[in-house]
Formats: structure tokens, C-alpha cells, sequence
């Protein structure tokens, strides 16, 4: 957890900073370019926490462990509209102080979140059950710490779900992405190897033919075909991990499925269900 604590220190450092300077450099004397100041800074807060944070195009830019908290833009948005709070015309002091404390503590929650999130909804313990050289899941909300097990073992690392839980950063309700990417880089690290964050289409995804591969997979929502919903149980709009582990004879690809166990999928389904995120291990 080192490298997390230290990325909140420099992110909390970076964002007083920003507030400091916005309320002692950025800003105008003329209210109404404050108020347009505050707003558009607010309004790109929110936006990105909902929006912008937790994608795994991040860990391109940024190949850190703590990923999650370094790239999280939110946080600087919020303390830049913490300091321009501060120099609203017209306003009593104590109303200045009040949203300047409530964007402060918007600035810090979202730093924290990863943590808040594991305080507020704790993980399951996890397991170590496989079946047929894939790690099966313990509970709803481990599917990527179960695939990042599937996908570290295939590479020849040792790694339990339970392991990687904490690593992860995964809570009650599932694990965000740039943590499965913190998780499977930190194991990764241990034994002299990265993880390289997939850039490719499926047509090179399948000719590059070097597995494994972990997909972050989800069923959109619309799809015609009913058989991924009635017959193989997927819930449109929910994410979910899997592990590609090869070619078939037939054109095929074989995935170790962490709900199921090991699955054939056709190119024709990879296109429905990946959407271009992917972990890959290198040396």
C-alpha cells in the first residue's frame, strides 16, 4: 500500500497548489469571470469522476501502480474550485470558508476513494478454487482479481485470487479497472516483468497471437442475439474479465471464464463483447 499513500500525499500536495493558486493568481477582479471560474471547474469535477476517471488508457500515460490516484483529474478540479470560491465578490467571509472546506473535502474524497470505497463497502476474502487451469471466482464481485490469478499463472507466476484482492483495490461491489491494472502490475513487477496496456484491434489482437491476454468484456446494450443473455447469463451493461489463452484448431479462441471455467468464444463473439481494453504481460 506504500505506493498508494505516497501518490495521495503528492496528489494532496498537488491540489493545495492548485488551490493557491487559483486564489492567489488565477483569478479576476470582475465576479462574473470568477463565478464562470467556479462553475466550469465544478462542473469539470463532477464530469470527470463520472466520466473521465478509472479508464485503463491512463496506464499508457502514466504506467504507475497508483495509476488510479495520479490520474485522477477530479481531485485538481475540485481545488482549483476550492481557491476560486475563495475570491467570490460579495460573499461573506463565512460563506467563502464554507465552500471553500466542502470543495477541499470534494478535492480529498475523490484522491481517496480507492480507500474510501474499500472502507465503506469491504471486499470479500477471496479463495483460490480452480477448475482446469482457470481461477474461478468467490463471489460476484471478483471476477477481475480471479482473471488477473488465471492470467499471472498462465505466465508462469504463482497468484491466488485472494492475493490479489487487496491489490486490486476491489470492494463489495467489484474492482475498478485501473486497479486490476495496479494489482496485475504489482505481481508482475516482483518477478522482472510489466504489463503492457493492449492497443490493438481485434484483427491484430488475433495476429499478433500471443497470449495470454486479459479482456475487460461487457454485453452493450441492444444486441439482437439473445443467447448471450438467455443462454450464457450475461447482464448487458455489466463489465466483466475474462482471460484469452489461445487459438483453437477451428478459428476459435479459447477463454478461461472466471464464472465458468474454460469456454470457446468465436471471433464473431469477441467483436460483440470486447470492446479494446486489455492487460497483456511483458518482458
Amino acid at each position: 500500500m506504500t505506493d498508494i499513500i505516497t501518490a495521495i500525499a503528492i496528489m494532496s500536495a498537488v491540489c493545495v497548489a492548485a488551490g493557491i493558486f487559483a486564489g492567489a493568481v488565477a483569478y479576476s477582479n470582475k465576479g462574473q469571470r470568477v463565478m464562470l471560474l467556479l462553475a466550469c471547474s465544478v462542473l469539470a469535477a463532477v464530469y470527470f469522476q463520472f466520466y473521465g476517471s478509472g479508464q485503463l488508457l491512463w496506464a499508457r500515460f502514466v504506467p504507475l501502480s497508483a495509476c488510479i490516484i495520479y490520474t485522477n483529474l477530479a481531485a485538481v478540479f475540485a481545488a482549483l474550485a476550492a481557491g476560486w470560491s475563495w475570491r467570490l465578490p460579495n460573499t461573506p467571509a463565512w460563506r467563502r470558508a464554507t465552500m471553500v472546506v466542502l470543495l477541499a473535502t470534494m478535492s480529498l474524497a475523490a484522491i481517496t476513494w480507492p480507500l474510501l470505497s474499500i472502507a465503506v463497502r469491504p471486499a470479500p476474502e477471496g479463495g483460490d478454487a480452480w477448475l482446469d487451469g482457470v481461477a474461478m471466482q468467490t463471489s460476484w464481485a471478483t471476477c477481475s482479481p480471479a482473471a488477473a490469478s488465471t492470467l499471472l499463472n498462465a505466465a508462469g507466476i504463482r497468484a491466488t485470487e485472494a492475493e490479489l484482492i487487496p491489490l486490486c483495490l476491489t470492494d463489495s461491489s467489484g474492482t475498478p479497472t485501473l486497479g486490476l491494472y495496479r494489482g496485475v502490475k504489482l505481481f508482475a513487477e516482483r518477478h522482472d516483468r510489466d504489463v503492457e496496456v493492449l492497443d490493438e484491434t481485434l484483427s491484430e489482437l488475433l495476429g499478433a497471437d500471443n497470449w495470454p491476454v486479459l479482456l475487460a468484456v461487457e454485453l452493450p446494450y441492444g444486441v439482437d442475439d439473445r443467447r448471450y443473455a438467455d443462454q450464457w447469463g450475461w447482464i448487458p451493461g455489466m463489465g466483466h474479465s475474462v482471460v484469452a489463452l489461445g487459438r483453437t484448431d477451428d478459428g476459435g479462441v479459447i477463454i478461461g471464464d472466471p464464472s465458468t471455467g474454460l469456454e470457446r468464444w468465436s471471433e464473431a463473439d469477441l467483436k460483440i463483447l470486447w470492446h479494446g481494453n486489455g492487460l497483456r504481460l511483458s518482458r
